[in-house]
Formats: C-alpha cells, structure tokens, sequence
C-alpha cells in the first residue's frame, strides 16, 4: 500500500511516492525525464515511472496529495491582478483562464492514469507540503516551521507551531503580493537571469560586490510592525508576464536592467555594478529574513527551526542565520523548493490516513530514492568496463589521482537539487586550475559560480569551521562554511570570492565516502563535487542521458553501480 504525492503546474513538478511504513521509496522530478528545465507540467512521465515500477493502481494506493490548493491559488493571483490591471489585462486574463480550469484540471490530468473513482484525493495547503517536506527527515517536536518563497495558495511567508506530526499551527503568514521571494526573484530578472533559474547564480554574485544600493531597494520591501509588506509600485510581477520588475526600480536604480544575450565579464564596471544590486538585494533578503526568524521565536518560544520553501535554497543565508542567539537548530530539506514539497504532500497523506510515526532523523536512509533502470545492453555497447563493481572504488580513485575528471552514474538519483554523489562530476579539490576547467571550460557555468568541496565527517573539521546548529544541512550542501586559515591555499579552487564553501559532508558508507577513503592513500582528502549536467540543462537521469552528456563534455570516465567505464572512441579527439 503507497501513498502518492504529487507537485505540478508551477515549477520543478514531481511526484514522490511513500509506502505504508511511511518509506520514501521513489521519486521522480519530471525535468529528468522531459529533458526540460523546471518542467512545470503535469508530471506525467514520473508518474508513469512510478506505476510502472510499484505496479500502482487504485487497489494500493492509500490516497493521493496535491501539494497546494489549487482553487484558492488561482484566485488569490485572480484578485491581485484585477486589483491592478484592467480586465483585458494578458495578465489577468491569464489567470480568468486558470482559476476556471483549476478545479478540475488535477482530477483531468491524474485520471489518465488512475481511476480518480476509487482513491482518495487530497489538498495540502502549499506551505504545510513544504513544513511536511521538512519534517519528514527530521521528526523532532517540539518546533517551529518558517517557509518563505514564491508564493503558494495565497501564502508567501508563514510560520507553523509544530507541537507533534499530527498538530501543526499557522500562527503567522504573509500573503500575496507580499513576497520575500519574488522581490529576489524580481532582482533576479533585473539582473538578466531567468526566474526560478536564476537565483542560484545572483547569489554567486552578490559575493562580488557591495550593498551599495540597499537604501533604495529598502524602500520597496519592509518588516515592520511583524507584517512584511511591499510596495508594487516597485515590481510588475501583478502587472505583466514578460517581467517582474517596474520602470520605478529601474529609475530608482539608475541602472539599466542587464541584457542576458550580452558578455558578462568578471572585473568590467558592468559587472561591479550589477555584482552591487546583487549583493544588496542579498543583505536585504538576509535582514528581512532574520526578522522573520526573530518572530517566529518570539510567537512560539521554540529553538529548533525548520526551515523551507525556494528561498531556503540560499545556503549564504542559511550560513548566517547559525549566528542567531535565538536559534540552537536549523534543518533543512534536501529539497526546499517545490519538487521537495511533493514529498510533504505524500507525507501529509500518511499522517491523515495512518496511525503510525516517522522515525526520528530519518535524513540519510531517504536521500537516494529516486529508482533508475537502465538499459544495460545499451551501456555495453559505447563503454569498455575497465574495472567491476568489486575494485571501481579503488580504480576510480587512482583515475581521479592521476588529474582525470570523473562522471558518476551511480543506482538511484538524488532527491534534491544538488548532486550529492550519485549524478556528479567530481575532480581533485587540491587542484585549481583542474576545478576551472570542470566549471568553466566543461559545465559552461558562470566563474562567479562556485565549485563544491566534498570531505569525510571525519576529516571536515581539519578543513573548515562548522556551525554545529547546521551540522545536518552539510550532508546535502544546505549551507556554507568557512574554510580554516592553514589549508585555504591547498583547498583554493572550492573557495567562493566571499571565503566560504558549500561542503558536502560524507559518510564512510556513502559512495562519495568510500571514493574518499581511498583516495587517502594519495593524500586526497577533498574533491570537488558539482552536479552531472551542462550548465542550464537538467541534472542527468539514466545511463543513456550519461552517455550522450560525457560525448558533449569530453569526459571520459564513467562511474556506475556496476563499475567504471572508458568510452570506447571519442568523437572530440
């Protein structure tokens, strides 16, 4: 018997599947499958995967969990966009259109798969999937939820009082248009990067710069009186499609908003500038924040935070935030964004349909559950094995010795966004030309972008500064950390401009784990660990995905649950 929950029509759609002990034993992010980017649609293909392997139907399945409301979702953004536009508004209209369909349009689309009929099918408000996203790995009580993003129902901030798995209070919450996410993400498109893409790569480069333009975007968002308000005038995500922020910002800046189609070169006055509005908007996303926090302690009296929703994803913040006094505990997610929220909506039907509880730190057992089967006979063909699954440790780390770059295909793929071992393109972390190349030159990415350090548990406190509050975000890179004085120089290529890592933790029993432990023999205490995909492409999903991003990344080794492979030819050379 499962539990199903599904997140769609947004972005980054999934489907997360749970069985009747309350076991995260498969999920799927569409992107995977569709190759396409955040892919928002229905999650047909995961879902199908699902049936396919667990032989789903309406016999097993205890229920199934959309992860918002849909209604109420569509016209919270109805309401809004009337209230500022007029009727024949591209906008409003587009949301006429929606809040028409959204009652019907999840029962359409899951009941071409699944007898609808028969299984019941539930509504989790959207900030409750991601509080439940949360505290399915970490089931402690008592404790306060805090989930600030986008926006989700009619939320875009909220604070939950989580007193046991089955109490779990709204005592504060911030509605639409009053969004500490969409303000970053508005800052985002201003800057030229895509919404929902691109805050990763503004976070990377607001440690360029300085917040010299604070006082002016101060003015557009503020925290006062325990109400987080802002001002529209300032951003036209209510106004237009095509972009989120106004001529106003723009005046108020006196900044042109960066064309993303032009070159963008570190140490130009174009870049110190646009690096300046990043860094702004980032201590103001800090502040606001921290308010925020502060808050939630004073409503509920609780220490140990949850903390979810995209803007979690801004491991800079999630660093700072351990030197609240208030704060003895902060966990996150391995997936905060709206893929993660699927789990919650799962979990959310386990708690309403079972009496039975989740264990507590139920983090590592449920980070690889996403079931890949490949086609094998393929792989054969366009792979020599040089090594079996018996000595592919020990001859991978003999290969990353001797300066090679390795890709890593290994069994189920990891559920968050950050590649965690099992899709990563790993190198010699001791080696700084080495990790520009892996960055720059094969995953095309931005050099404001940083790299990964990976260390054993073991080792991780002879290498960086740890915040034992955070101790359980580094297994999944929630966070970063800063790097000690005596190995900075040896450890350079995986050190952001700002002096801060985003470490990945390792157990000796997980994959990057043991690969460290041989490789201490070559006195290789640190790799870098960046995810397996072209930069603006998915993370890669199956074997024949492997296969066709080695060929364009000129990677010749390749690491799998049943060994390591060569490349038979090299259409580079």
């Amino acid at each position: 018997m499962f539990y199903l929950g599904i997140s769609a029509y947004y972005h980054d759609a999934s489907v997360a599947l749970l069985d009747a002990d309350g076991n995260l034993i498969d999920f799927k992010k569409e992107e995977w499958l569709s190759r396409v980017k955040g892919d928002k649609s229905f999650p047909r293909q995961g879902l199908l995967e699902l049936i396919k392997n667990h032989n789903l139907s309406e016999k097993n399945l205890i229920s199934v969990t959309f992860y918002e409301k849909p209604v109420r979702a569509w016209i919270t953004v109805l309401k809004h966009s009337v209230k500022y536009n007029p009727i024949k508004n591209d906008l409003t209209r587009n949301y006429f259109k929606n809040a028409w369909r959204s009652s019907m349009r999840f029962h359409l689309d899951l009941s071409k798969y699944l007898n609808v009929k028969k299984i019941p099918i539930l509504y989790a408000e959207h900030h409750l999937s991601h509080t439940l996203s949360t505290l399915y790995y970490y089931n402690e009580f008592p404790c306060v939820s805090v989930v600030v993003d986008g926006y989700g129902d009619k939320y875009c901030t909220s604070i939950h009082h989580v007193k046991s798995h089955k109490e779990i209070i709204n005592v504060w919450s911030s509605e639409y248009p009053n969004s500490l996410g969409l303000f970053y993400s508005a800052i985002t498109d201003f800057l030229g990067f895509a919404v929902n893409e691109g805050e990763y790569k503004m976070m990377g480069l607001a440690s360029f710069g300085e917040p010299k333009y604070y006082d002016v975007l101060s003015k557009s968002i503020k925290f006062e009186n325990n109400k987080l308000e802002i001002d529209t005038q300032y951003y036209d995500y209510v106004r237009r499609t095509d972009r989120s922020y106004s001529d106003l910002l723009t005046k108020e800046l006196g900044v042109k908003p960066r064309r993303p189609d032009l070159p963008f070169e570190v140490g130009t006055d174009d870049f110190k500038t646009y690096a300046n509005i990043a860094a702004s908007a980032q201590k103001l996303l800090e502040d606001l924040l921290f308010a925020i926090f502060k808050y939630a302690h004073e409503l509920t009296g609780e220490k140990n935070f949850l903390f979810s929703g995209g803007v979690a994803m801004n491991s800079s913040a999630v660093r700072k935030a351990a030197n609240l006094d208030f704060i003895e505990k902060l966990n996150l997610p391995p997936s905060p964004g709206d893929s993660g929220a699927a789990i919650g909506a799962a979990y959310y039907g386990f708690i309403n349909k079972s009496d039975k509880s989740l264990p507590k730190n139920n983090l590592n057992k449920n980070i690889f559950p996403g079931i890949i089967k490949s086609n094998e006979e393929f792989y054969d063909l366009v792979f020599d094995k040089i090594a079996g699954d018996n000595n592919s440790i020990e001859k991978t780390a003999e290969v990353i010795s001797e300066d090679q770059i390795i890709a890593t295909c290994f069994s189920n793929i990891e559920t968050g966004p950050r590649a965690l071992g099992h899709r990563s393109l790993i190198c010699n972390a001791h080696k700084a030309e080495l990790i520009k190349v892996l960055s720059t030159d094969i995953k095309k990415r931005n050099i404001f972008r940083p790299t990964a350090p990976a260390v054993l548990k073991k080792d991780a406190e002879n290498y960086f500064h740890l915040e034992k509050k955070l101790i359980n975000c580094y297994t999944h890179m929630g966070a970063t950390a800063t790097p000690k004085d005596n190995v900075l120089q040896d450890i350079k290529g995986v050190v952001h401009v700002d002096n801060t890592s985003r470490v990945q933790i390792c157990e000796e029993d997980s994959l990057l784990g043991k690969l460290l432990m041989s490789l201490n023999k070559y006195k290789i205490q640190v790799i870098a660990n960046t995810s397996f995909n072209i930069s603006s492409d998915p993370m890669v999903y199956d074997k024949e995905d492997a296969f066709l991003a080695i060929e364009r990344m000129g990677i010749k080794y390749l690491l799998t649950e049943t060994g390591l492979y060569k490349r038979k030819w090299d259409f580079l050379d």
